[in-house]
């Protein structure tokens, strides 16, 4: 990426986005686009921290490209811990 920026804040403005989105059963119907403009960030930002949070088992898929058209993502209670914890 060409584009300085935060890492750790992005990973928490991203985890704390997909939190405020998602409802009281943490599903989400909210894609990588959706993210992007609720934080009015790039869509490749979005994307590398994704990776990111998938990688660190923070993130679950609610609906798959290939099953549903989209991909959406929801938090694990892990993440969702620490989310609420600040």
């Amino acid at each position: 990426m060409s584009e300085t920026y935060d890492k750790t804040a992005m990973i928490r403005s991203v985890m704390k986005a997909i939190y405020n989105l998602s409802d009281e059963e943490n599903y989400s119907v909210y894609d990588a686009d959706d993210i992007a403009g609720y934080l009015s960030v790039k869509r490749e930002i979005i994307d590398e921290v994704i990776n990111i949070l998938w990688e660190a088992g923070c993130l679950n898929n609610c609906m798959t490209e290939e099953d549903d058209g989209a991909t959406t993502y929801c938090l694990t209670d892990k993440a969702i811990d620490m989310v609420e914890l600040g």
